[in-house]
This record gives structure tokens, C-alpha cells and sequence, in this order.
């Protein structure tokens, strides 16, 4: 046995238990459940000991497999989700898709770092409803809120629901489906939706490279403004690279720069995760959406719940409710009895303090917005639960409610 090996055995051995696959209801039901083993430790020590440990081969085979799992031409793979916002909106105008002081459609139910990167690349966020039925971007709020200015739709596919993708026309549809992997709308993946769409691997998401997150896309224009901005601005991981190095014979092509640029890049020990992961999804996503299925039955006569909208399939990332009396006496029952709770991403962020200084429009009222703010809160959902963690959910809730 060679020392690799040997190595290999010692981490099977101490990880044999993971990732944890069934968890029992009675333990709690907490947000995240350690979701990695030894597989994606070996393969990462791999990465380690071949001392090659920034972007590389890893990196790019999963964003190969990535691109091919939703569908599209080319996968960017970056150091978070925020950063994987961040670098479509930078690329989407560094190839004049969009202009600055153009407005971007926004839900106002989101994650943060989906409304920030669209101010950070110069571009207006115009806030808007969301979905009673679905918490996605509302296609009647957009459509009251659309300016002459109105040039593209950020649609978040929040906590695993697919948003309405087809109610946007003559607009750039971008998709934020950093916590929808593996939902589908009208049969389609997201991330196969728009002119190109995020995902985050964050490590309480459905798979996990720690930290990580990738863009996909079909357009080899926005793929290479990408690759680009991603490092520095330079040309080496381009496409088009040959073309750049012939027009400027006289820069050394190992620091030619052709763009803008940050430094979003991934490492191998992220890319090496990813790899195993991504062949533990379908799986996973499976499970997640048969609990999203089961809780909202179980669940339906004590709160409002969100059951997965006609024509999509769920991916389960959290599950969302509405309380029906107090919500904080609500989170703090569930809570006291090891039942992780969180807000519904940002709730109302044009109610967020960091929002007065965005130079955002809110042109139109956020009525669900605001119950979302006040009522909404979401738990744990998990490939390693099942009905037993809905049948205990239940419970809890009703004890609440008649106490």
C-alpha cells in the first residue's frame, strides 16, 4: 500500500460516518448537516499534495460537469455565490448588454449580495413584489414598475422555487439560482433560463466546495468577459486568447490585460469538492423536494405554506412559512427545542438600512414584502430528513398554537 494510500484508508476510517445521510427527527433539525465524506477529502488532498492548488484542471472539470448538468456551453467557476452575481452583472456590461444607469428588476425578497452587485457594476436596482404563492419576482409587480430605463430582470429562484422566467419579455433575463440547484421550470434546469445564471456552493447550500460559486452561460462573448474580469482582467484563461496575444505582439501574453477585472478565482481544493459533489445532487435534490412535498401537507392548517408551483420542480433548499400569530414566539418555541430558524433571506430589503443608500427605486407597493418581513421565517430542509422531521415540525407548531 503506497503512502496515498494509506492516507486514503486513515480519512475513510475516520470519516465513515459522513456525509450524514439520515439524520433522526428526534436529534433537532438544525439548517445544515455535515454534507461531505471522505471522498471529497481524499480527492482534496490530492489537490493539496500535488502542490497545484490554485484554479486549474480541478476547477475547470467541474465547471465542465456543472455546464453540462444545466444544460449550457460554458460554466465560470468563482470563490462564492456574491462573487458569481457580481462577475455576470460586470460582464453583462463590459460586452454592452447592459450600460450603466440602466435599471435592473429586482425582487425585493433576496439574498443581499443579489441587490448590491447590480449598483456595484454602475446599474440601477428597481425593487420590486414578490409572488404570493411562490416568493419569486413577481410578473405583475415588474411589469408595473418597468421605465424607459428598464433593460434586464434579475429572477431569484428563492429557496429552490423557480421563478417565472417567460413574463420578461424584450429583457435580459439573469438568473440568481444560488439556492436552487437542480429545480426546473417548464422542464428546464435553471441556470438553462436566461442569458446566464449564478449558483452558490456555499457550504449550507445543496452541495458544497466550502466556499465557491459558478456562473453558466451559451454566449462565448460573455464566458471570455468572465474568465477575464474573474482574474485581474488578464487574457490567459480566454477563449479568444490566440486573437488578443496576435493584435498585441508587443506585451508579454503572460500579463496582457484586456479588461476591468478582480481576483474571484477558485482553488483546486474547491474544485476537487465539487467534482464529488455534483455526483451526490440528483439524489439529494430528490429527497429535498419529497420533504418539501410532505411538510406542506403535514403543515398547511398551522401556517402558510409554499407548496411547489404548477409546471416546476422544487429543489428544497429551506422551507419557508408564514406564522400565524407571533413569529418571534413562533422561532423561539422551535428554537428552545433544536429547531434551527432563519428570516426569509433578507425579507423586505428596501426595509434594510443599507437599502436608503443604494440609490434603488421602489416604485411600486411591496405589500407581500412586507408579510414576508413581519410573518415569514423558514427551517431546515435537508437530503438527510424525511417525514418524521415533518411529522415533529408539526407537532411543535401545534403545541405553540394551543398554548
Amino acid at each position: 500500500m503506497t503512502r496515498r494510500e494509506q492516507i486514503a484508508a486513515l480519512i475513510r476510517e475516520e470519516m465513515q460516518e459522513l456525509p450524514v445521510e439520515s439524520a433522526p427527527a428526534a436529534a433537532g433539525q438544525p439548517l445544515v448537516l455535515p454534507p461531505y465524506g471522505a471522498d471529497e477529502v481524499i480527492d482534496a488532498v490530492d489537490a493539496l499534495l500535488s502542490t497545484r492548488v490554485t484554479m486549474g484542471r480541478r476547477c475547470r472539470d467541474f465547471e465542465a460537469a456543472w455546464a453540462t448538468y444545466c444544460g449550457r456551453k460554458h460554466g465560470v467557476m468563482v470563490n462564492s455565490g456574491s462573487s458569481a452575481v457580481l462577475l455576470m452583472l460586470a460582464a453583462a456590461v463590459a460586452t454592452g448588454r447592459l450600460a450603466p444607469g440602466d435599471e435592473v428588476l429586482c425582487p425585493a425578497v433576496t439574498w443581499s449580495t443579489s441587490l448590491f452587485p447590480i449598483v456595484q457594476c454602475g446599474l440601477v436596482p428597481v425593487m420590486v413584489d414578490v409572488d404570493p404563492a411562490t416568493l419569486c419576482i413577481s410578473p405583475e409587480s415588474a411589469r408595473a414598475a418597468r421605465g424607459p430605463r428598464t433593460r434586464a430582470v434579475l429572477a431569484v429562484h428563492l429557496l429552490g422555487q423557480a421563478a417565472d422566467v417567460d413574463a420578461f419579455d424584450n429583457l435580459l433575463v439573469l438568473e440568481d439560482a444560488c439556492g436552487a440547484h437542480g429545480a426546473a421550470y417548464k422542464g428546464r434546469r435553471v441556470g438553462s433560463l436566461g442569458g446566464a445564471a449564478s449558483f452558490s456552493f456555499f457550504f449550507s447550500h445543496h452541495i458544497t466546495t466550502i466556499e465557491g460559486g459558478m456562473i453558466v452561460t451559451d454566449s462565448d462573448v460573455l464566458a471570455d468577459a468572465m474568465r477575464s474580469a474573474r482574474a485581474h482582467g488578464w487574457v490567459r484563461e480566454r477563449e479568444d486568447r490566440a486573437e488578443w496575444v496576435s493584435r498585441h505582439k508587443e506585451i508579454d501574453p503572460r500579463f496582457l490585460f484586456v479588461s476591468s477585472g478582480y481576483n474571484l478565482r477558485p482553488t483546486e481544493i474547491a474544485g476537487a469538492f465539487g467534482l464529488v459533489q455534483a455526483r451526490r445532487l440528483p439524489a439529494w435534490v430528490a429527497r429535498r423536494r419529497q420533504n418539501h412535498r410532505d411538510w406542506c401537507d403535514r403543515l398547511r392548517d398551522l401556517v402558510d405554506v409554499f407548496p411547489e408551483a404548477p409546471g416546476t420542480e422544487h429543489a428544497g433548499f429551506a422551507f419557508p412559512m408564514l406564522a400565524r400569530g407571533d413569529r418571534a414566539s413562533l422561532m423561539a418555541f422551535l428554537e428552545a427545542r433544536q429547531i434551527e430558524t432563519r428570516p426569509i433571506s433578507g425579507s423586505n430589503l428596501a426595509r434594510q438600512p443599507a437599502f436608503a443608500a443604494l440609490g434603488a427605486r421602489c416604485p411600486v407597493p411591496l405589500p407581500v414584502a412586507d408579510t414576508v418581513h413581519q410573518r415569514g421565517f423558514f427551517v431546515g430542509n435537508s437530503h438527510a430528513f424525511g417525514p418524521a422531521h415533518g411529522e415533529r415540525l408539526a407537532s411543535i407548531i401545534t403545541e405553540w398554537s394551543q398554548s
